[in-house]
């Protein structure tokens, strides 16, 4: 890694900082404020100069600390999300998974609560290990966070024309449906692995 300036030095303990804190990389926004930078393009070219010094990986609009400057260890678990009627999210750090070839750079887990995924084999107390993604296909297992108060849940997640079901895997529980135009359902990724403890 190339040597940084004291102000890329600085964005860059203020993003180590969030993802220790928060377990996410900060917003832009977040950047900007932090450092009286009114300009999103200004906070864009201090985050593309740390990626060209070695800083940052960048894939696509998402950029993740390097190895090298990294200060959290594992995957970390944000908190809990209903396989049964839905909580609200609390993004609070419980814990990390030290196995770090589990997903990608970006992924985080959730802990499931409820029993409306355990015909999938998905039991309350599982550890959902999340792939932040802005699209997924039918079918696909997925985290989404739905109603004004983001409340989290596991489903199936299927779409036609007009509408989203995120379908249980419990004869007991009904599919959730929604307009593809509710401004409260929001997608926080795909599914890409179960833990459980014995």
């Amino acid at each position: 890694m190339r040597t940084l300036t004291k102000r890329q030095r600085e964005i860059l303990d203020f993003i180590l900082e969030t993802i220790e804190k928060y377990g996410r990389f900060p917003s832009y926004r977040e950047i900007g404020a932090h450092f009286g930078l009114t300009s999103p393009a200004t906070v864009s070219q201090h985050l593309e100069a740390l990626a060209a010094k070695g800083a940052l990986h960048r894939r696509g609009r998402h950029y993740s600390p390097a190895e090298a400057v990294r200060r959290d260890q594992g995957i970390p678990v944000l908190g809990r999300v209903a396989a049964g009627s839905p909580i609200t999210a609390v993004e609070n750090i419980e814990e990390r998974i030290q196995w770090n070839r589990l997903g990608g750079e970006h992924c985080f887990a959730v802990r499931v609560l409820g029993n409306s995924m355990v015909d999938e084999g998905i039991r309350e107390g599982d550890l959902a290990i999340v792939e932040p993604c802005d699209e997924v296909r039918n079918g696909e297992l997925i985290v989404a966070y739905v109603g004004e108060d983001q409340e989290a849940t596991v489903k199936r997640y299927h779409r036609s024309r007009d509408v989203i079901e995120l379908r249980p895997a419990n004869r007991a529980y009904r599919p959730m449906r929604f307009s593809t135009a509710d401004p409260h359902l929001r997608l926080a990724g795909r599914v890409v692995a179960i833990l459980r403890r014995f």
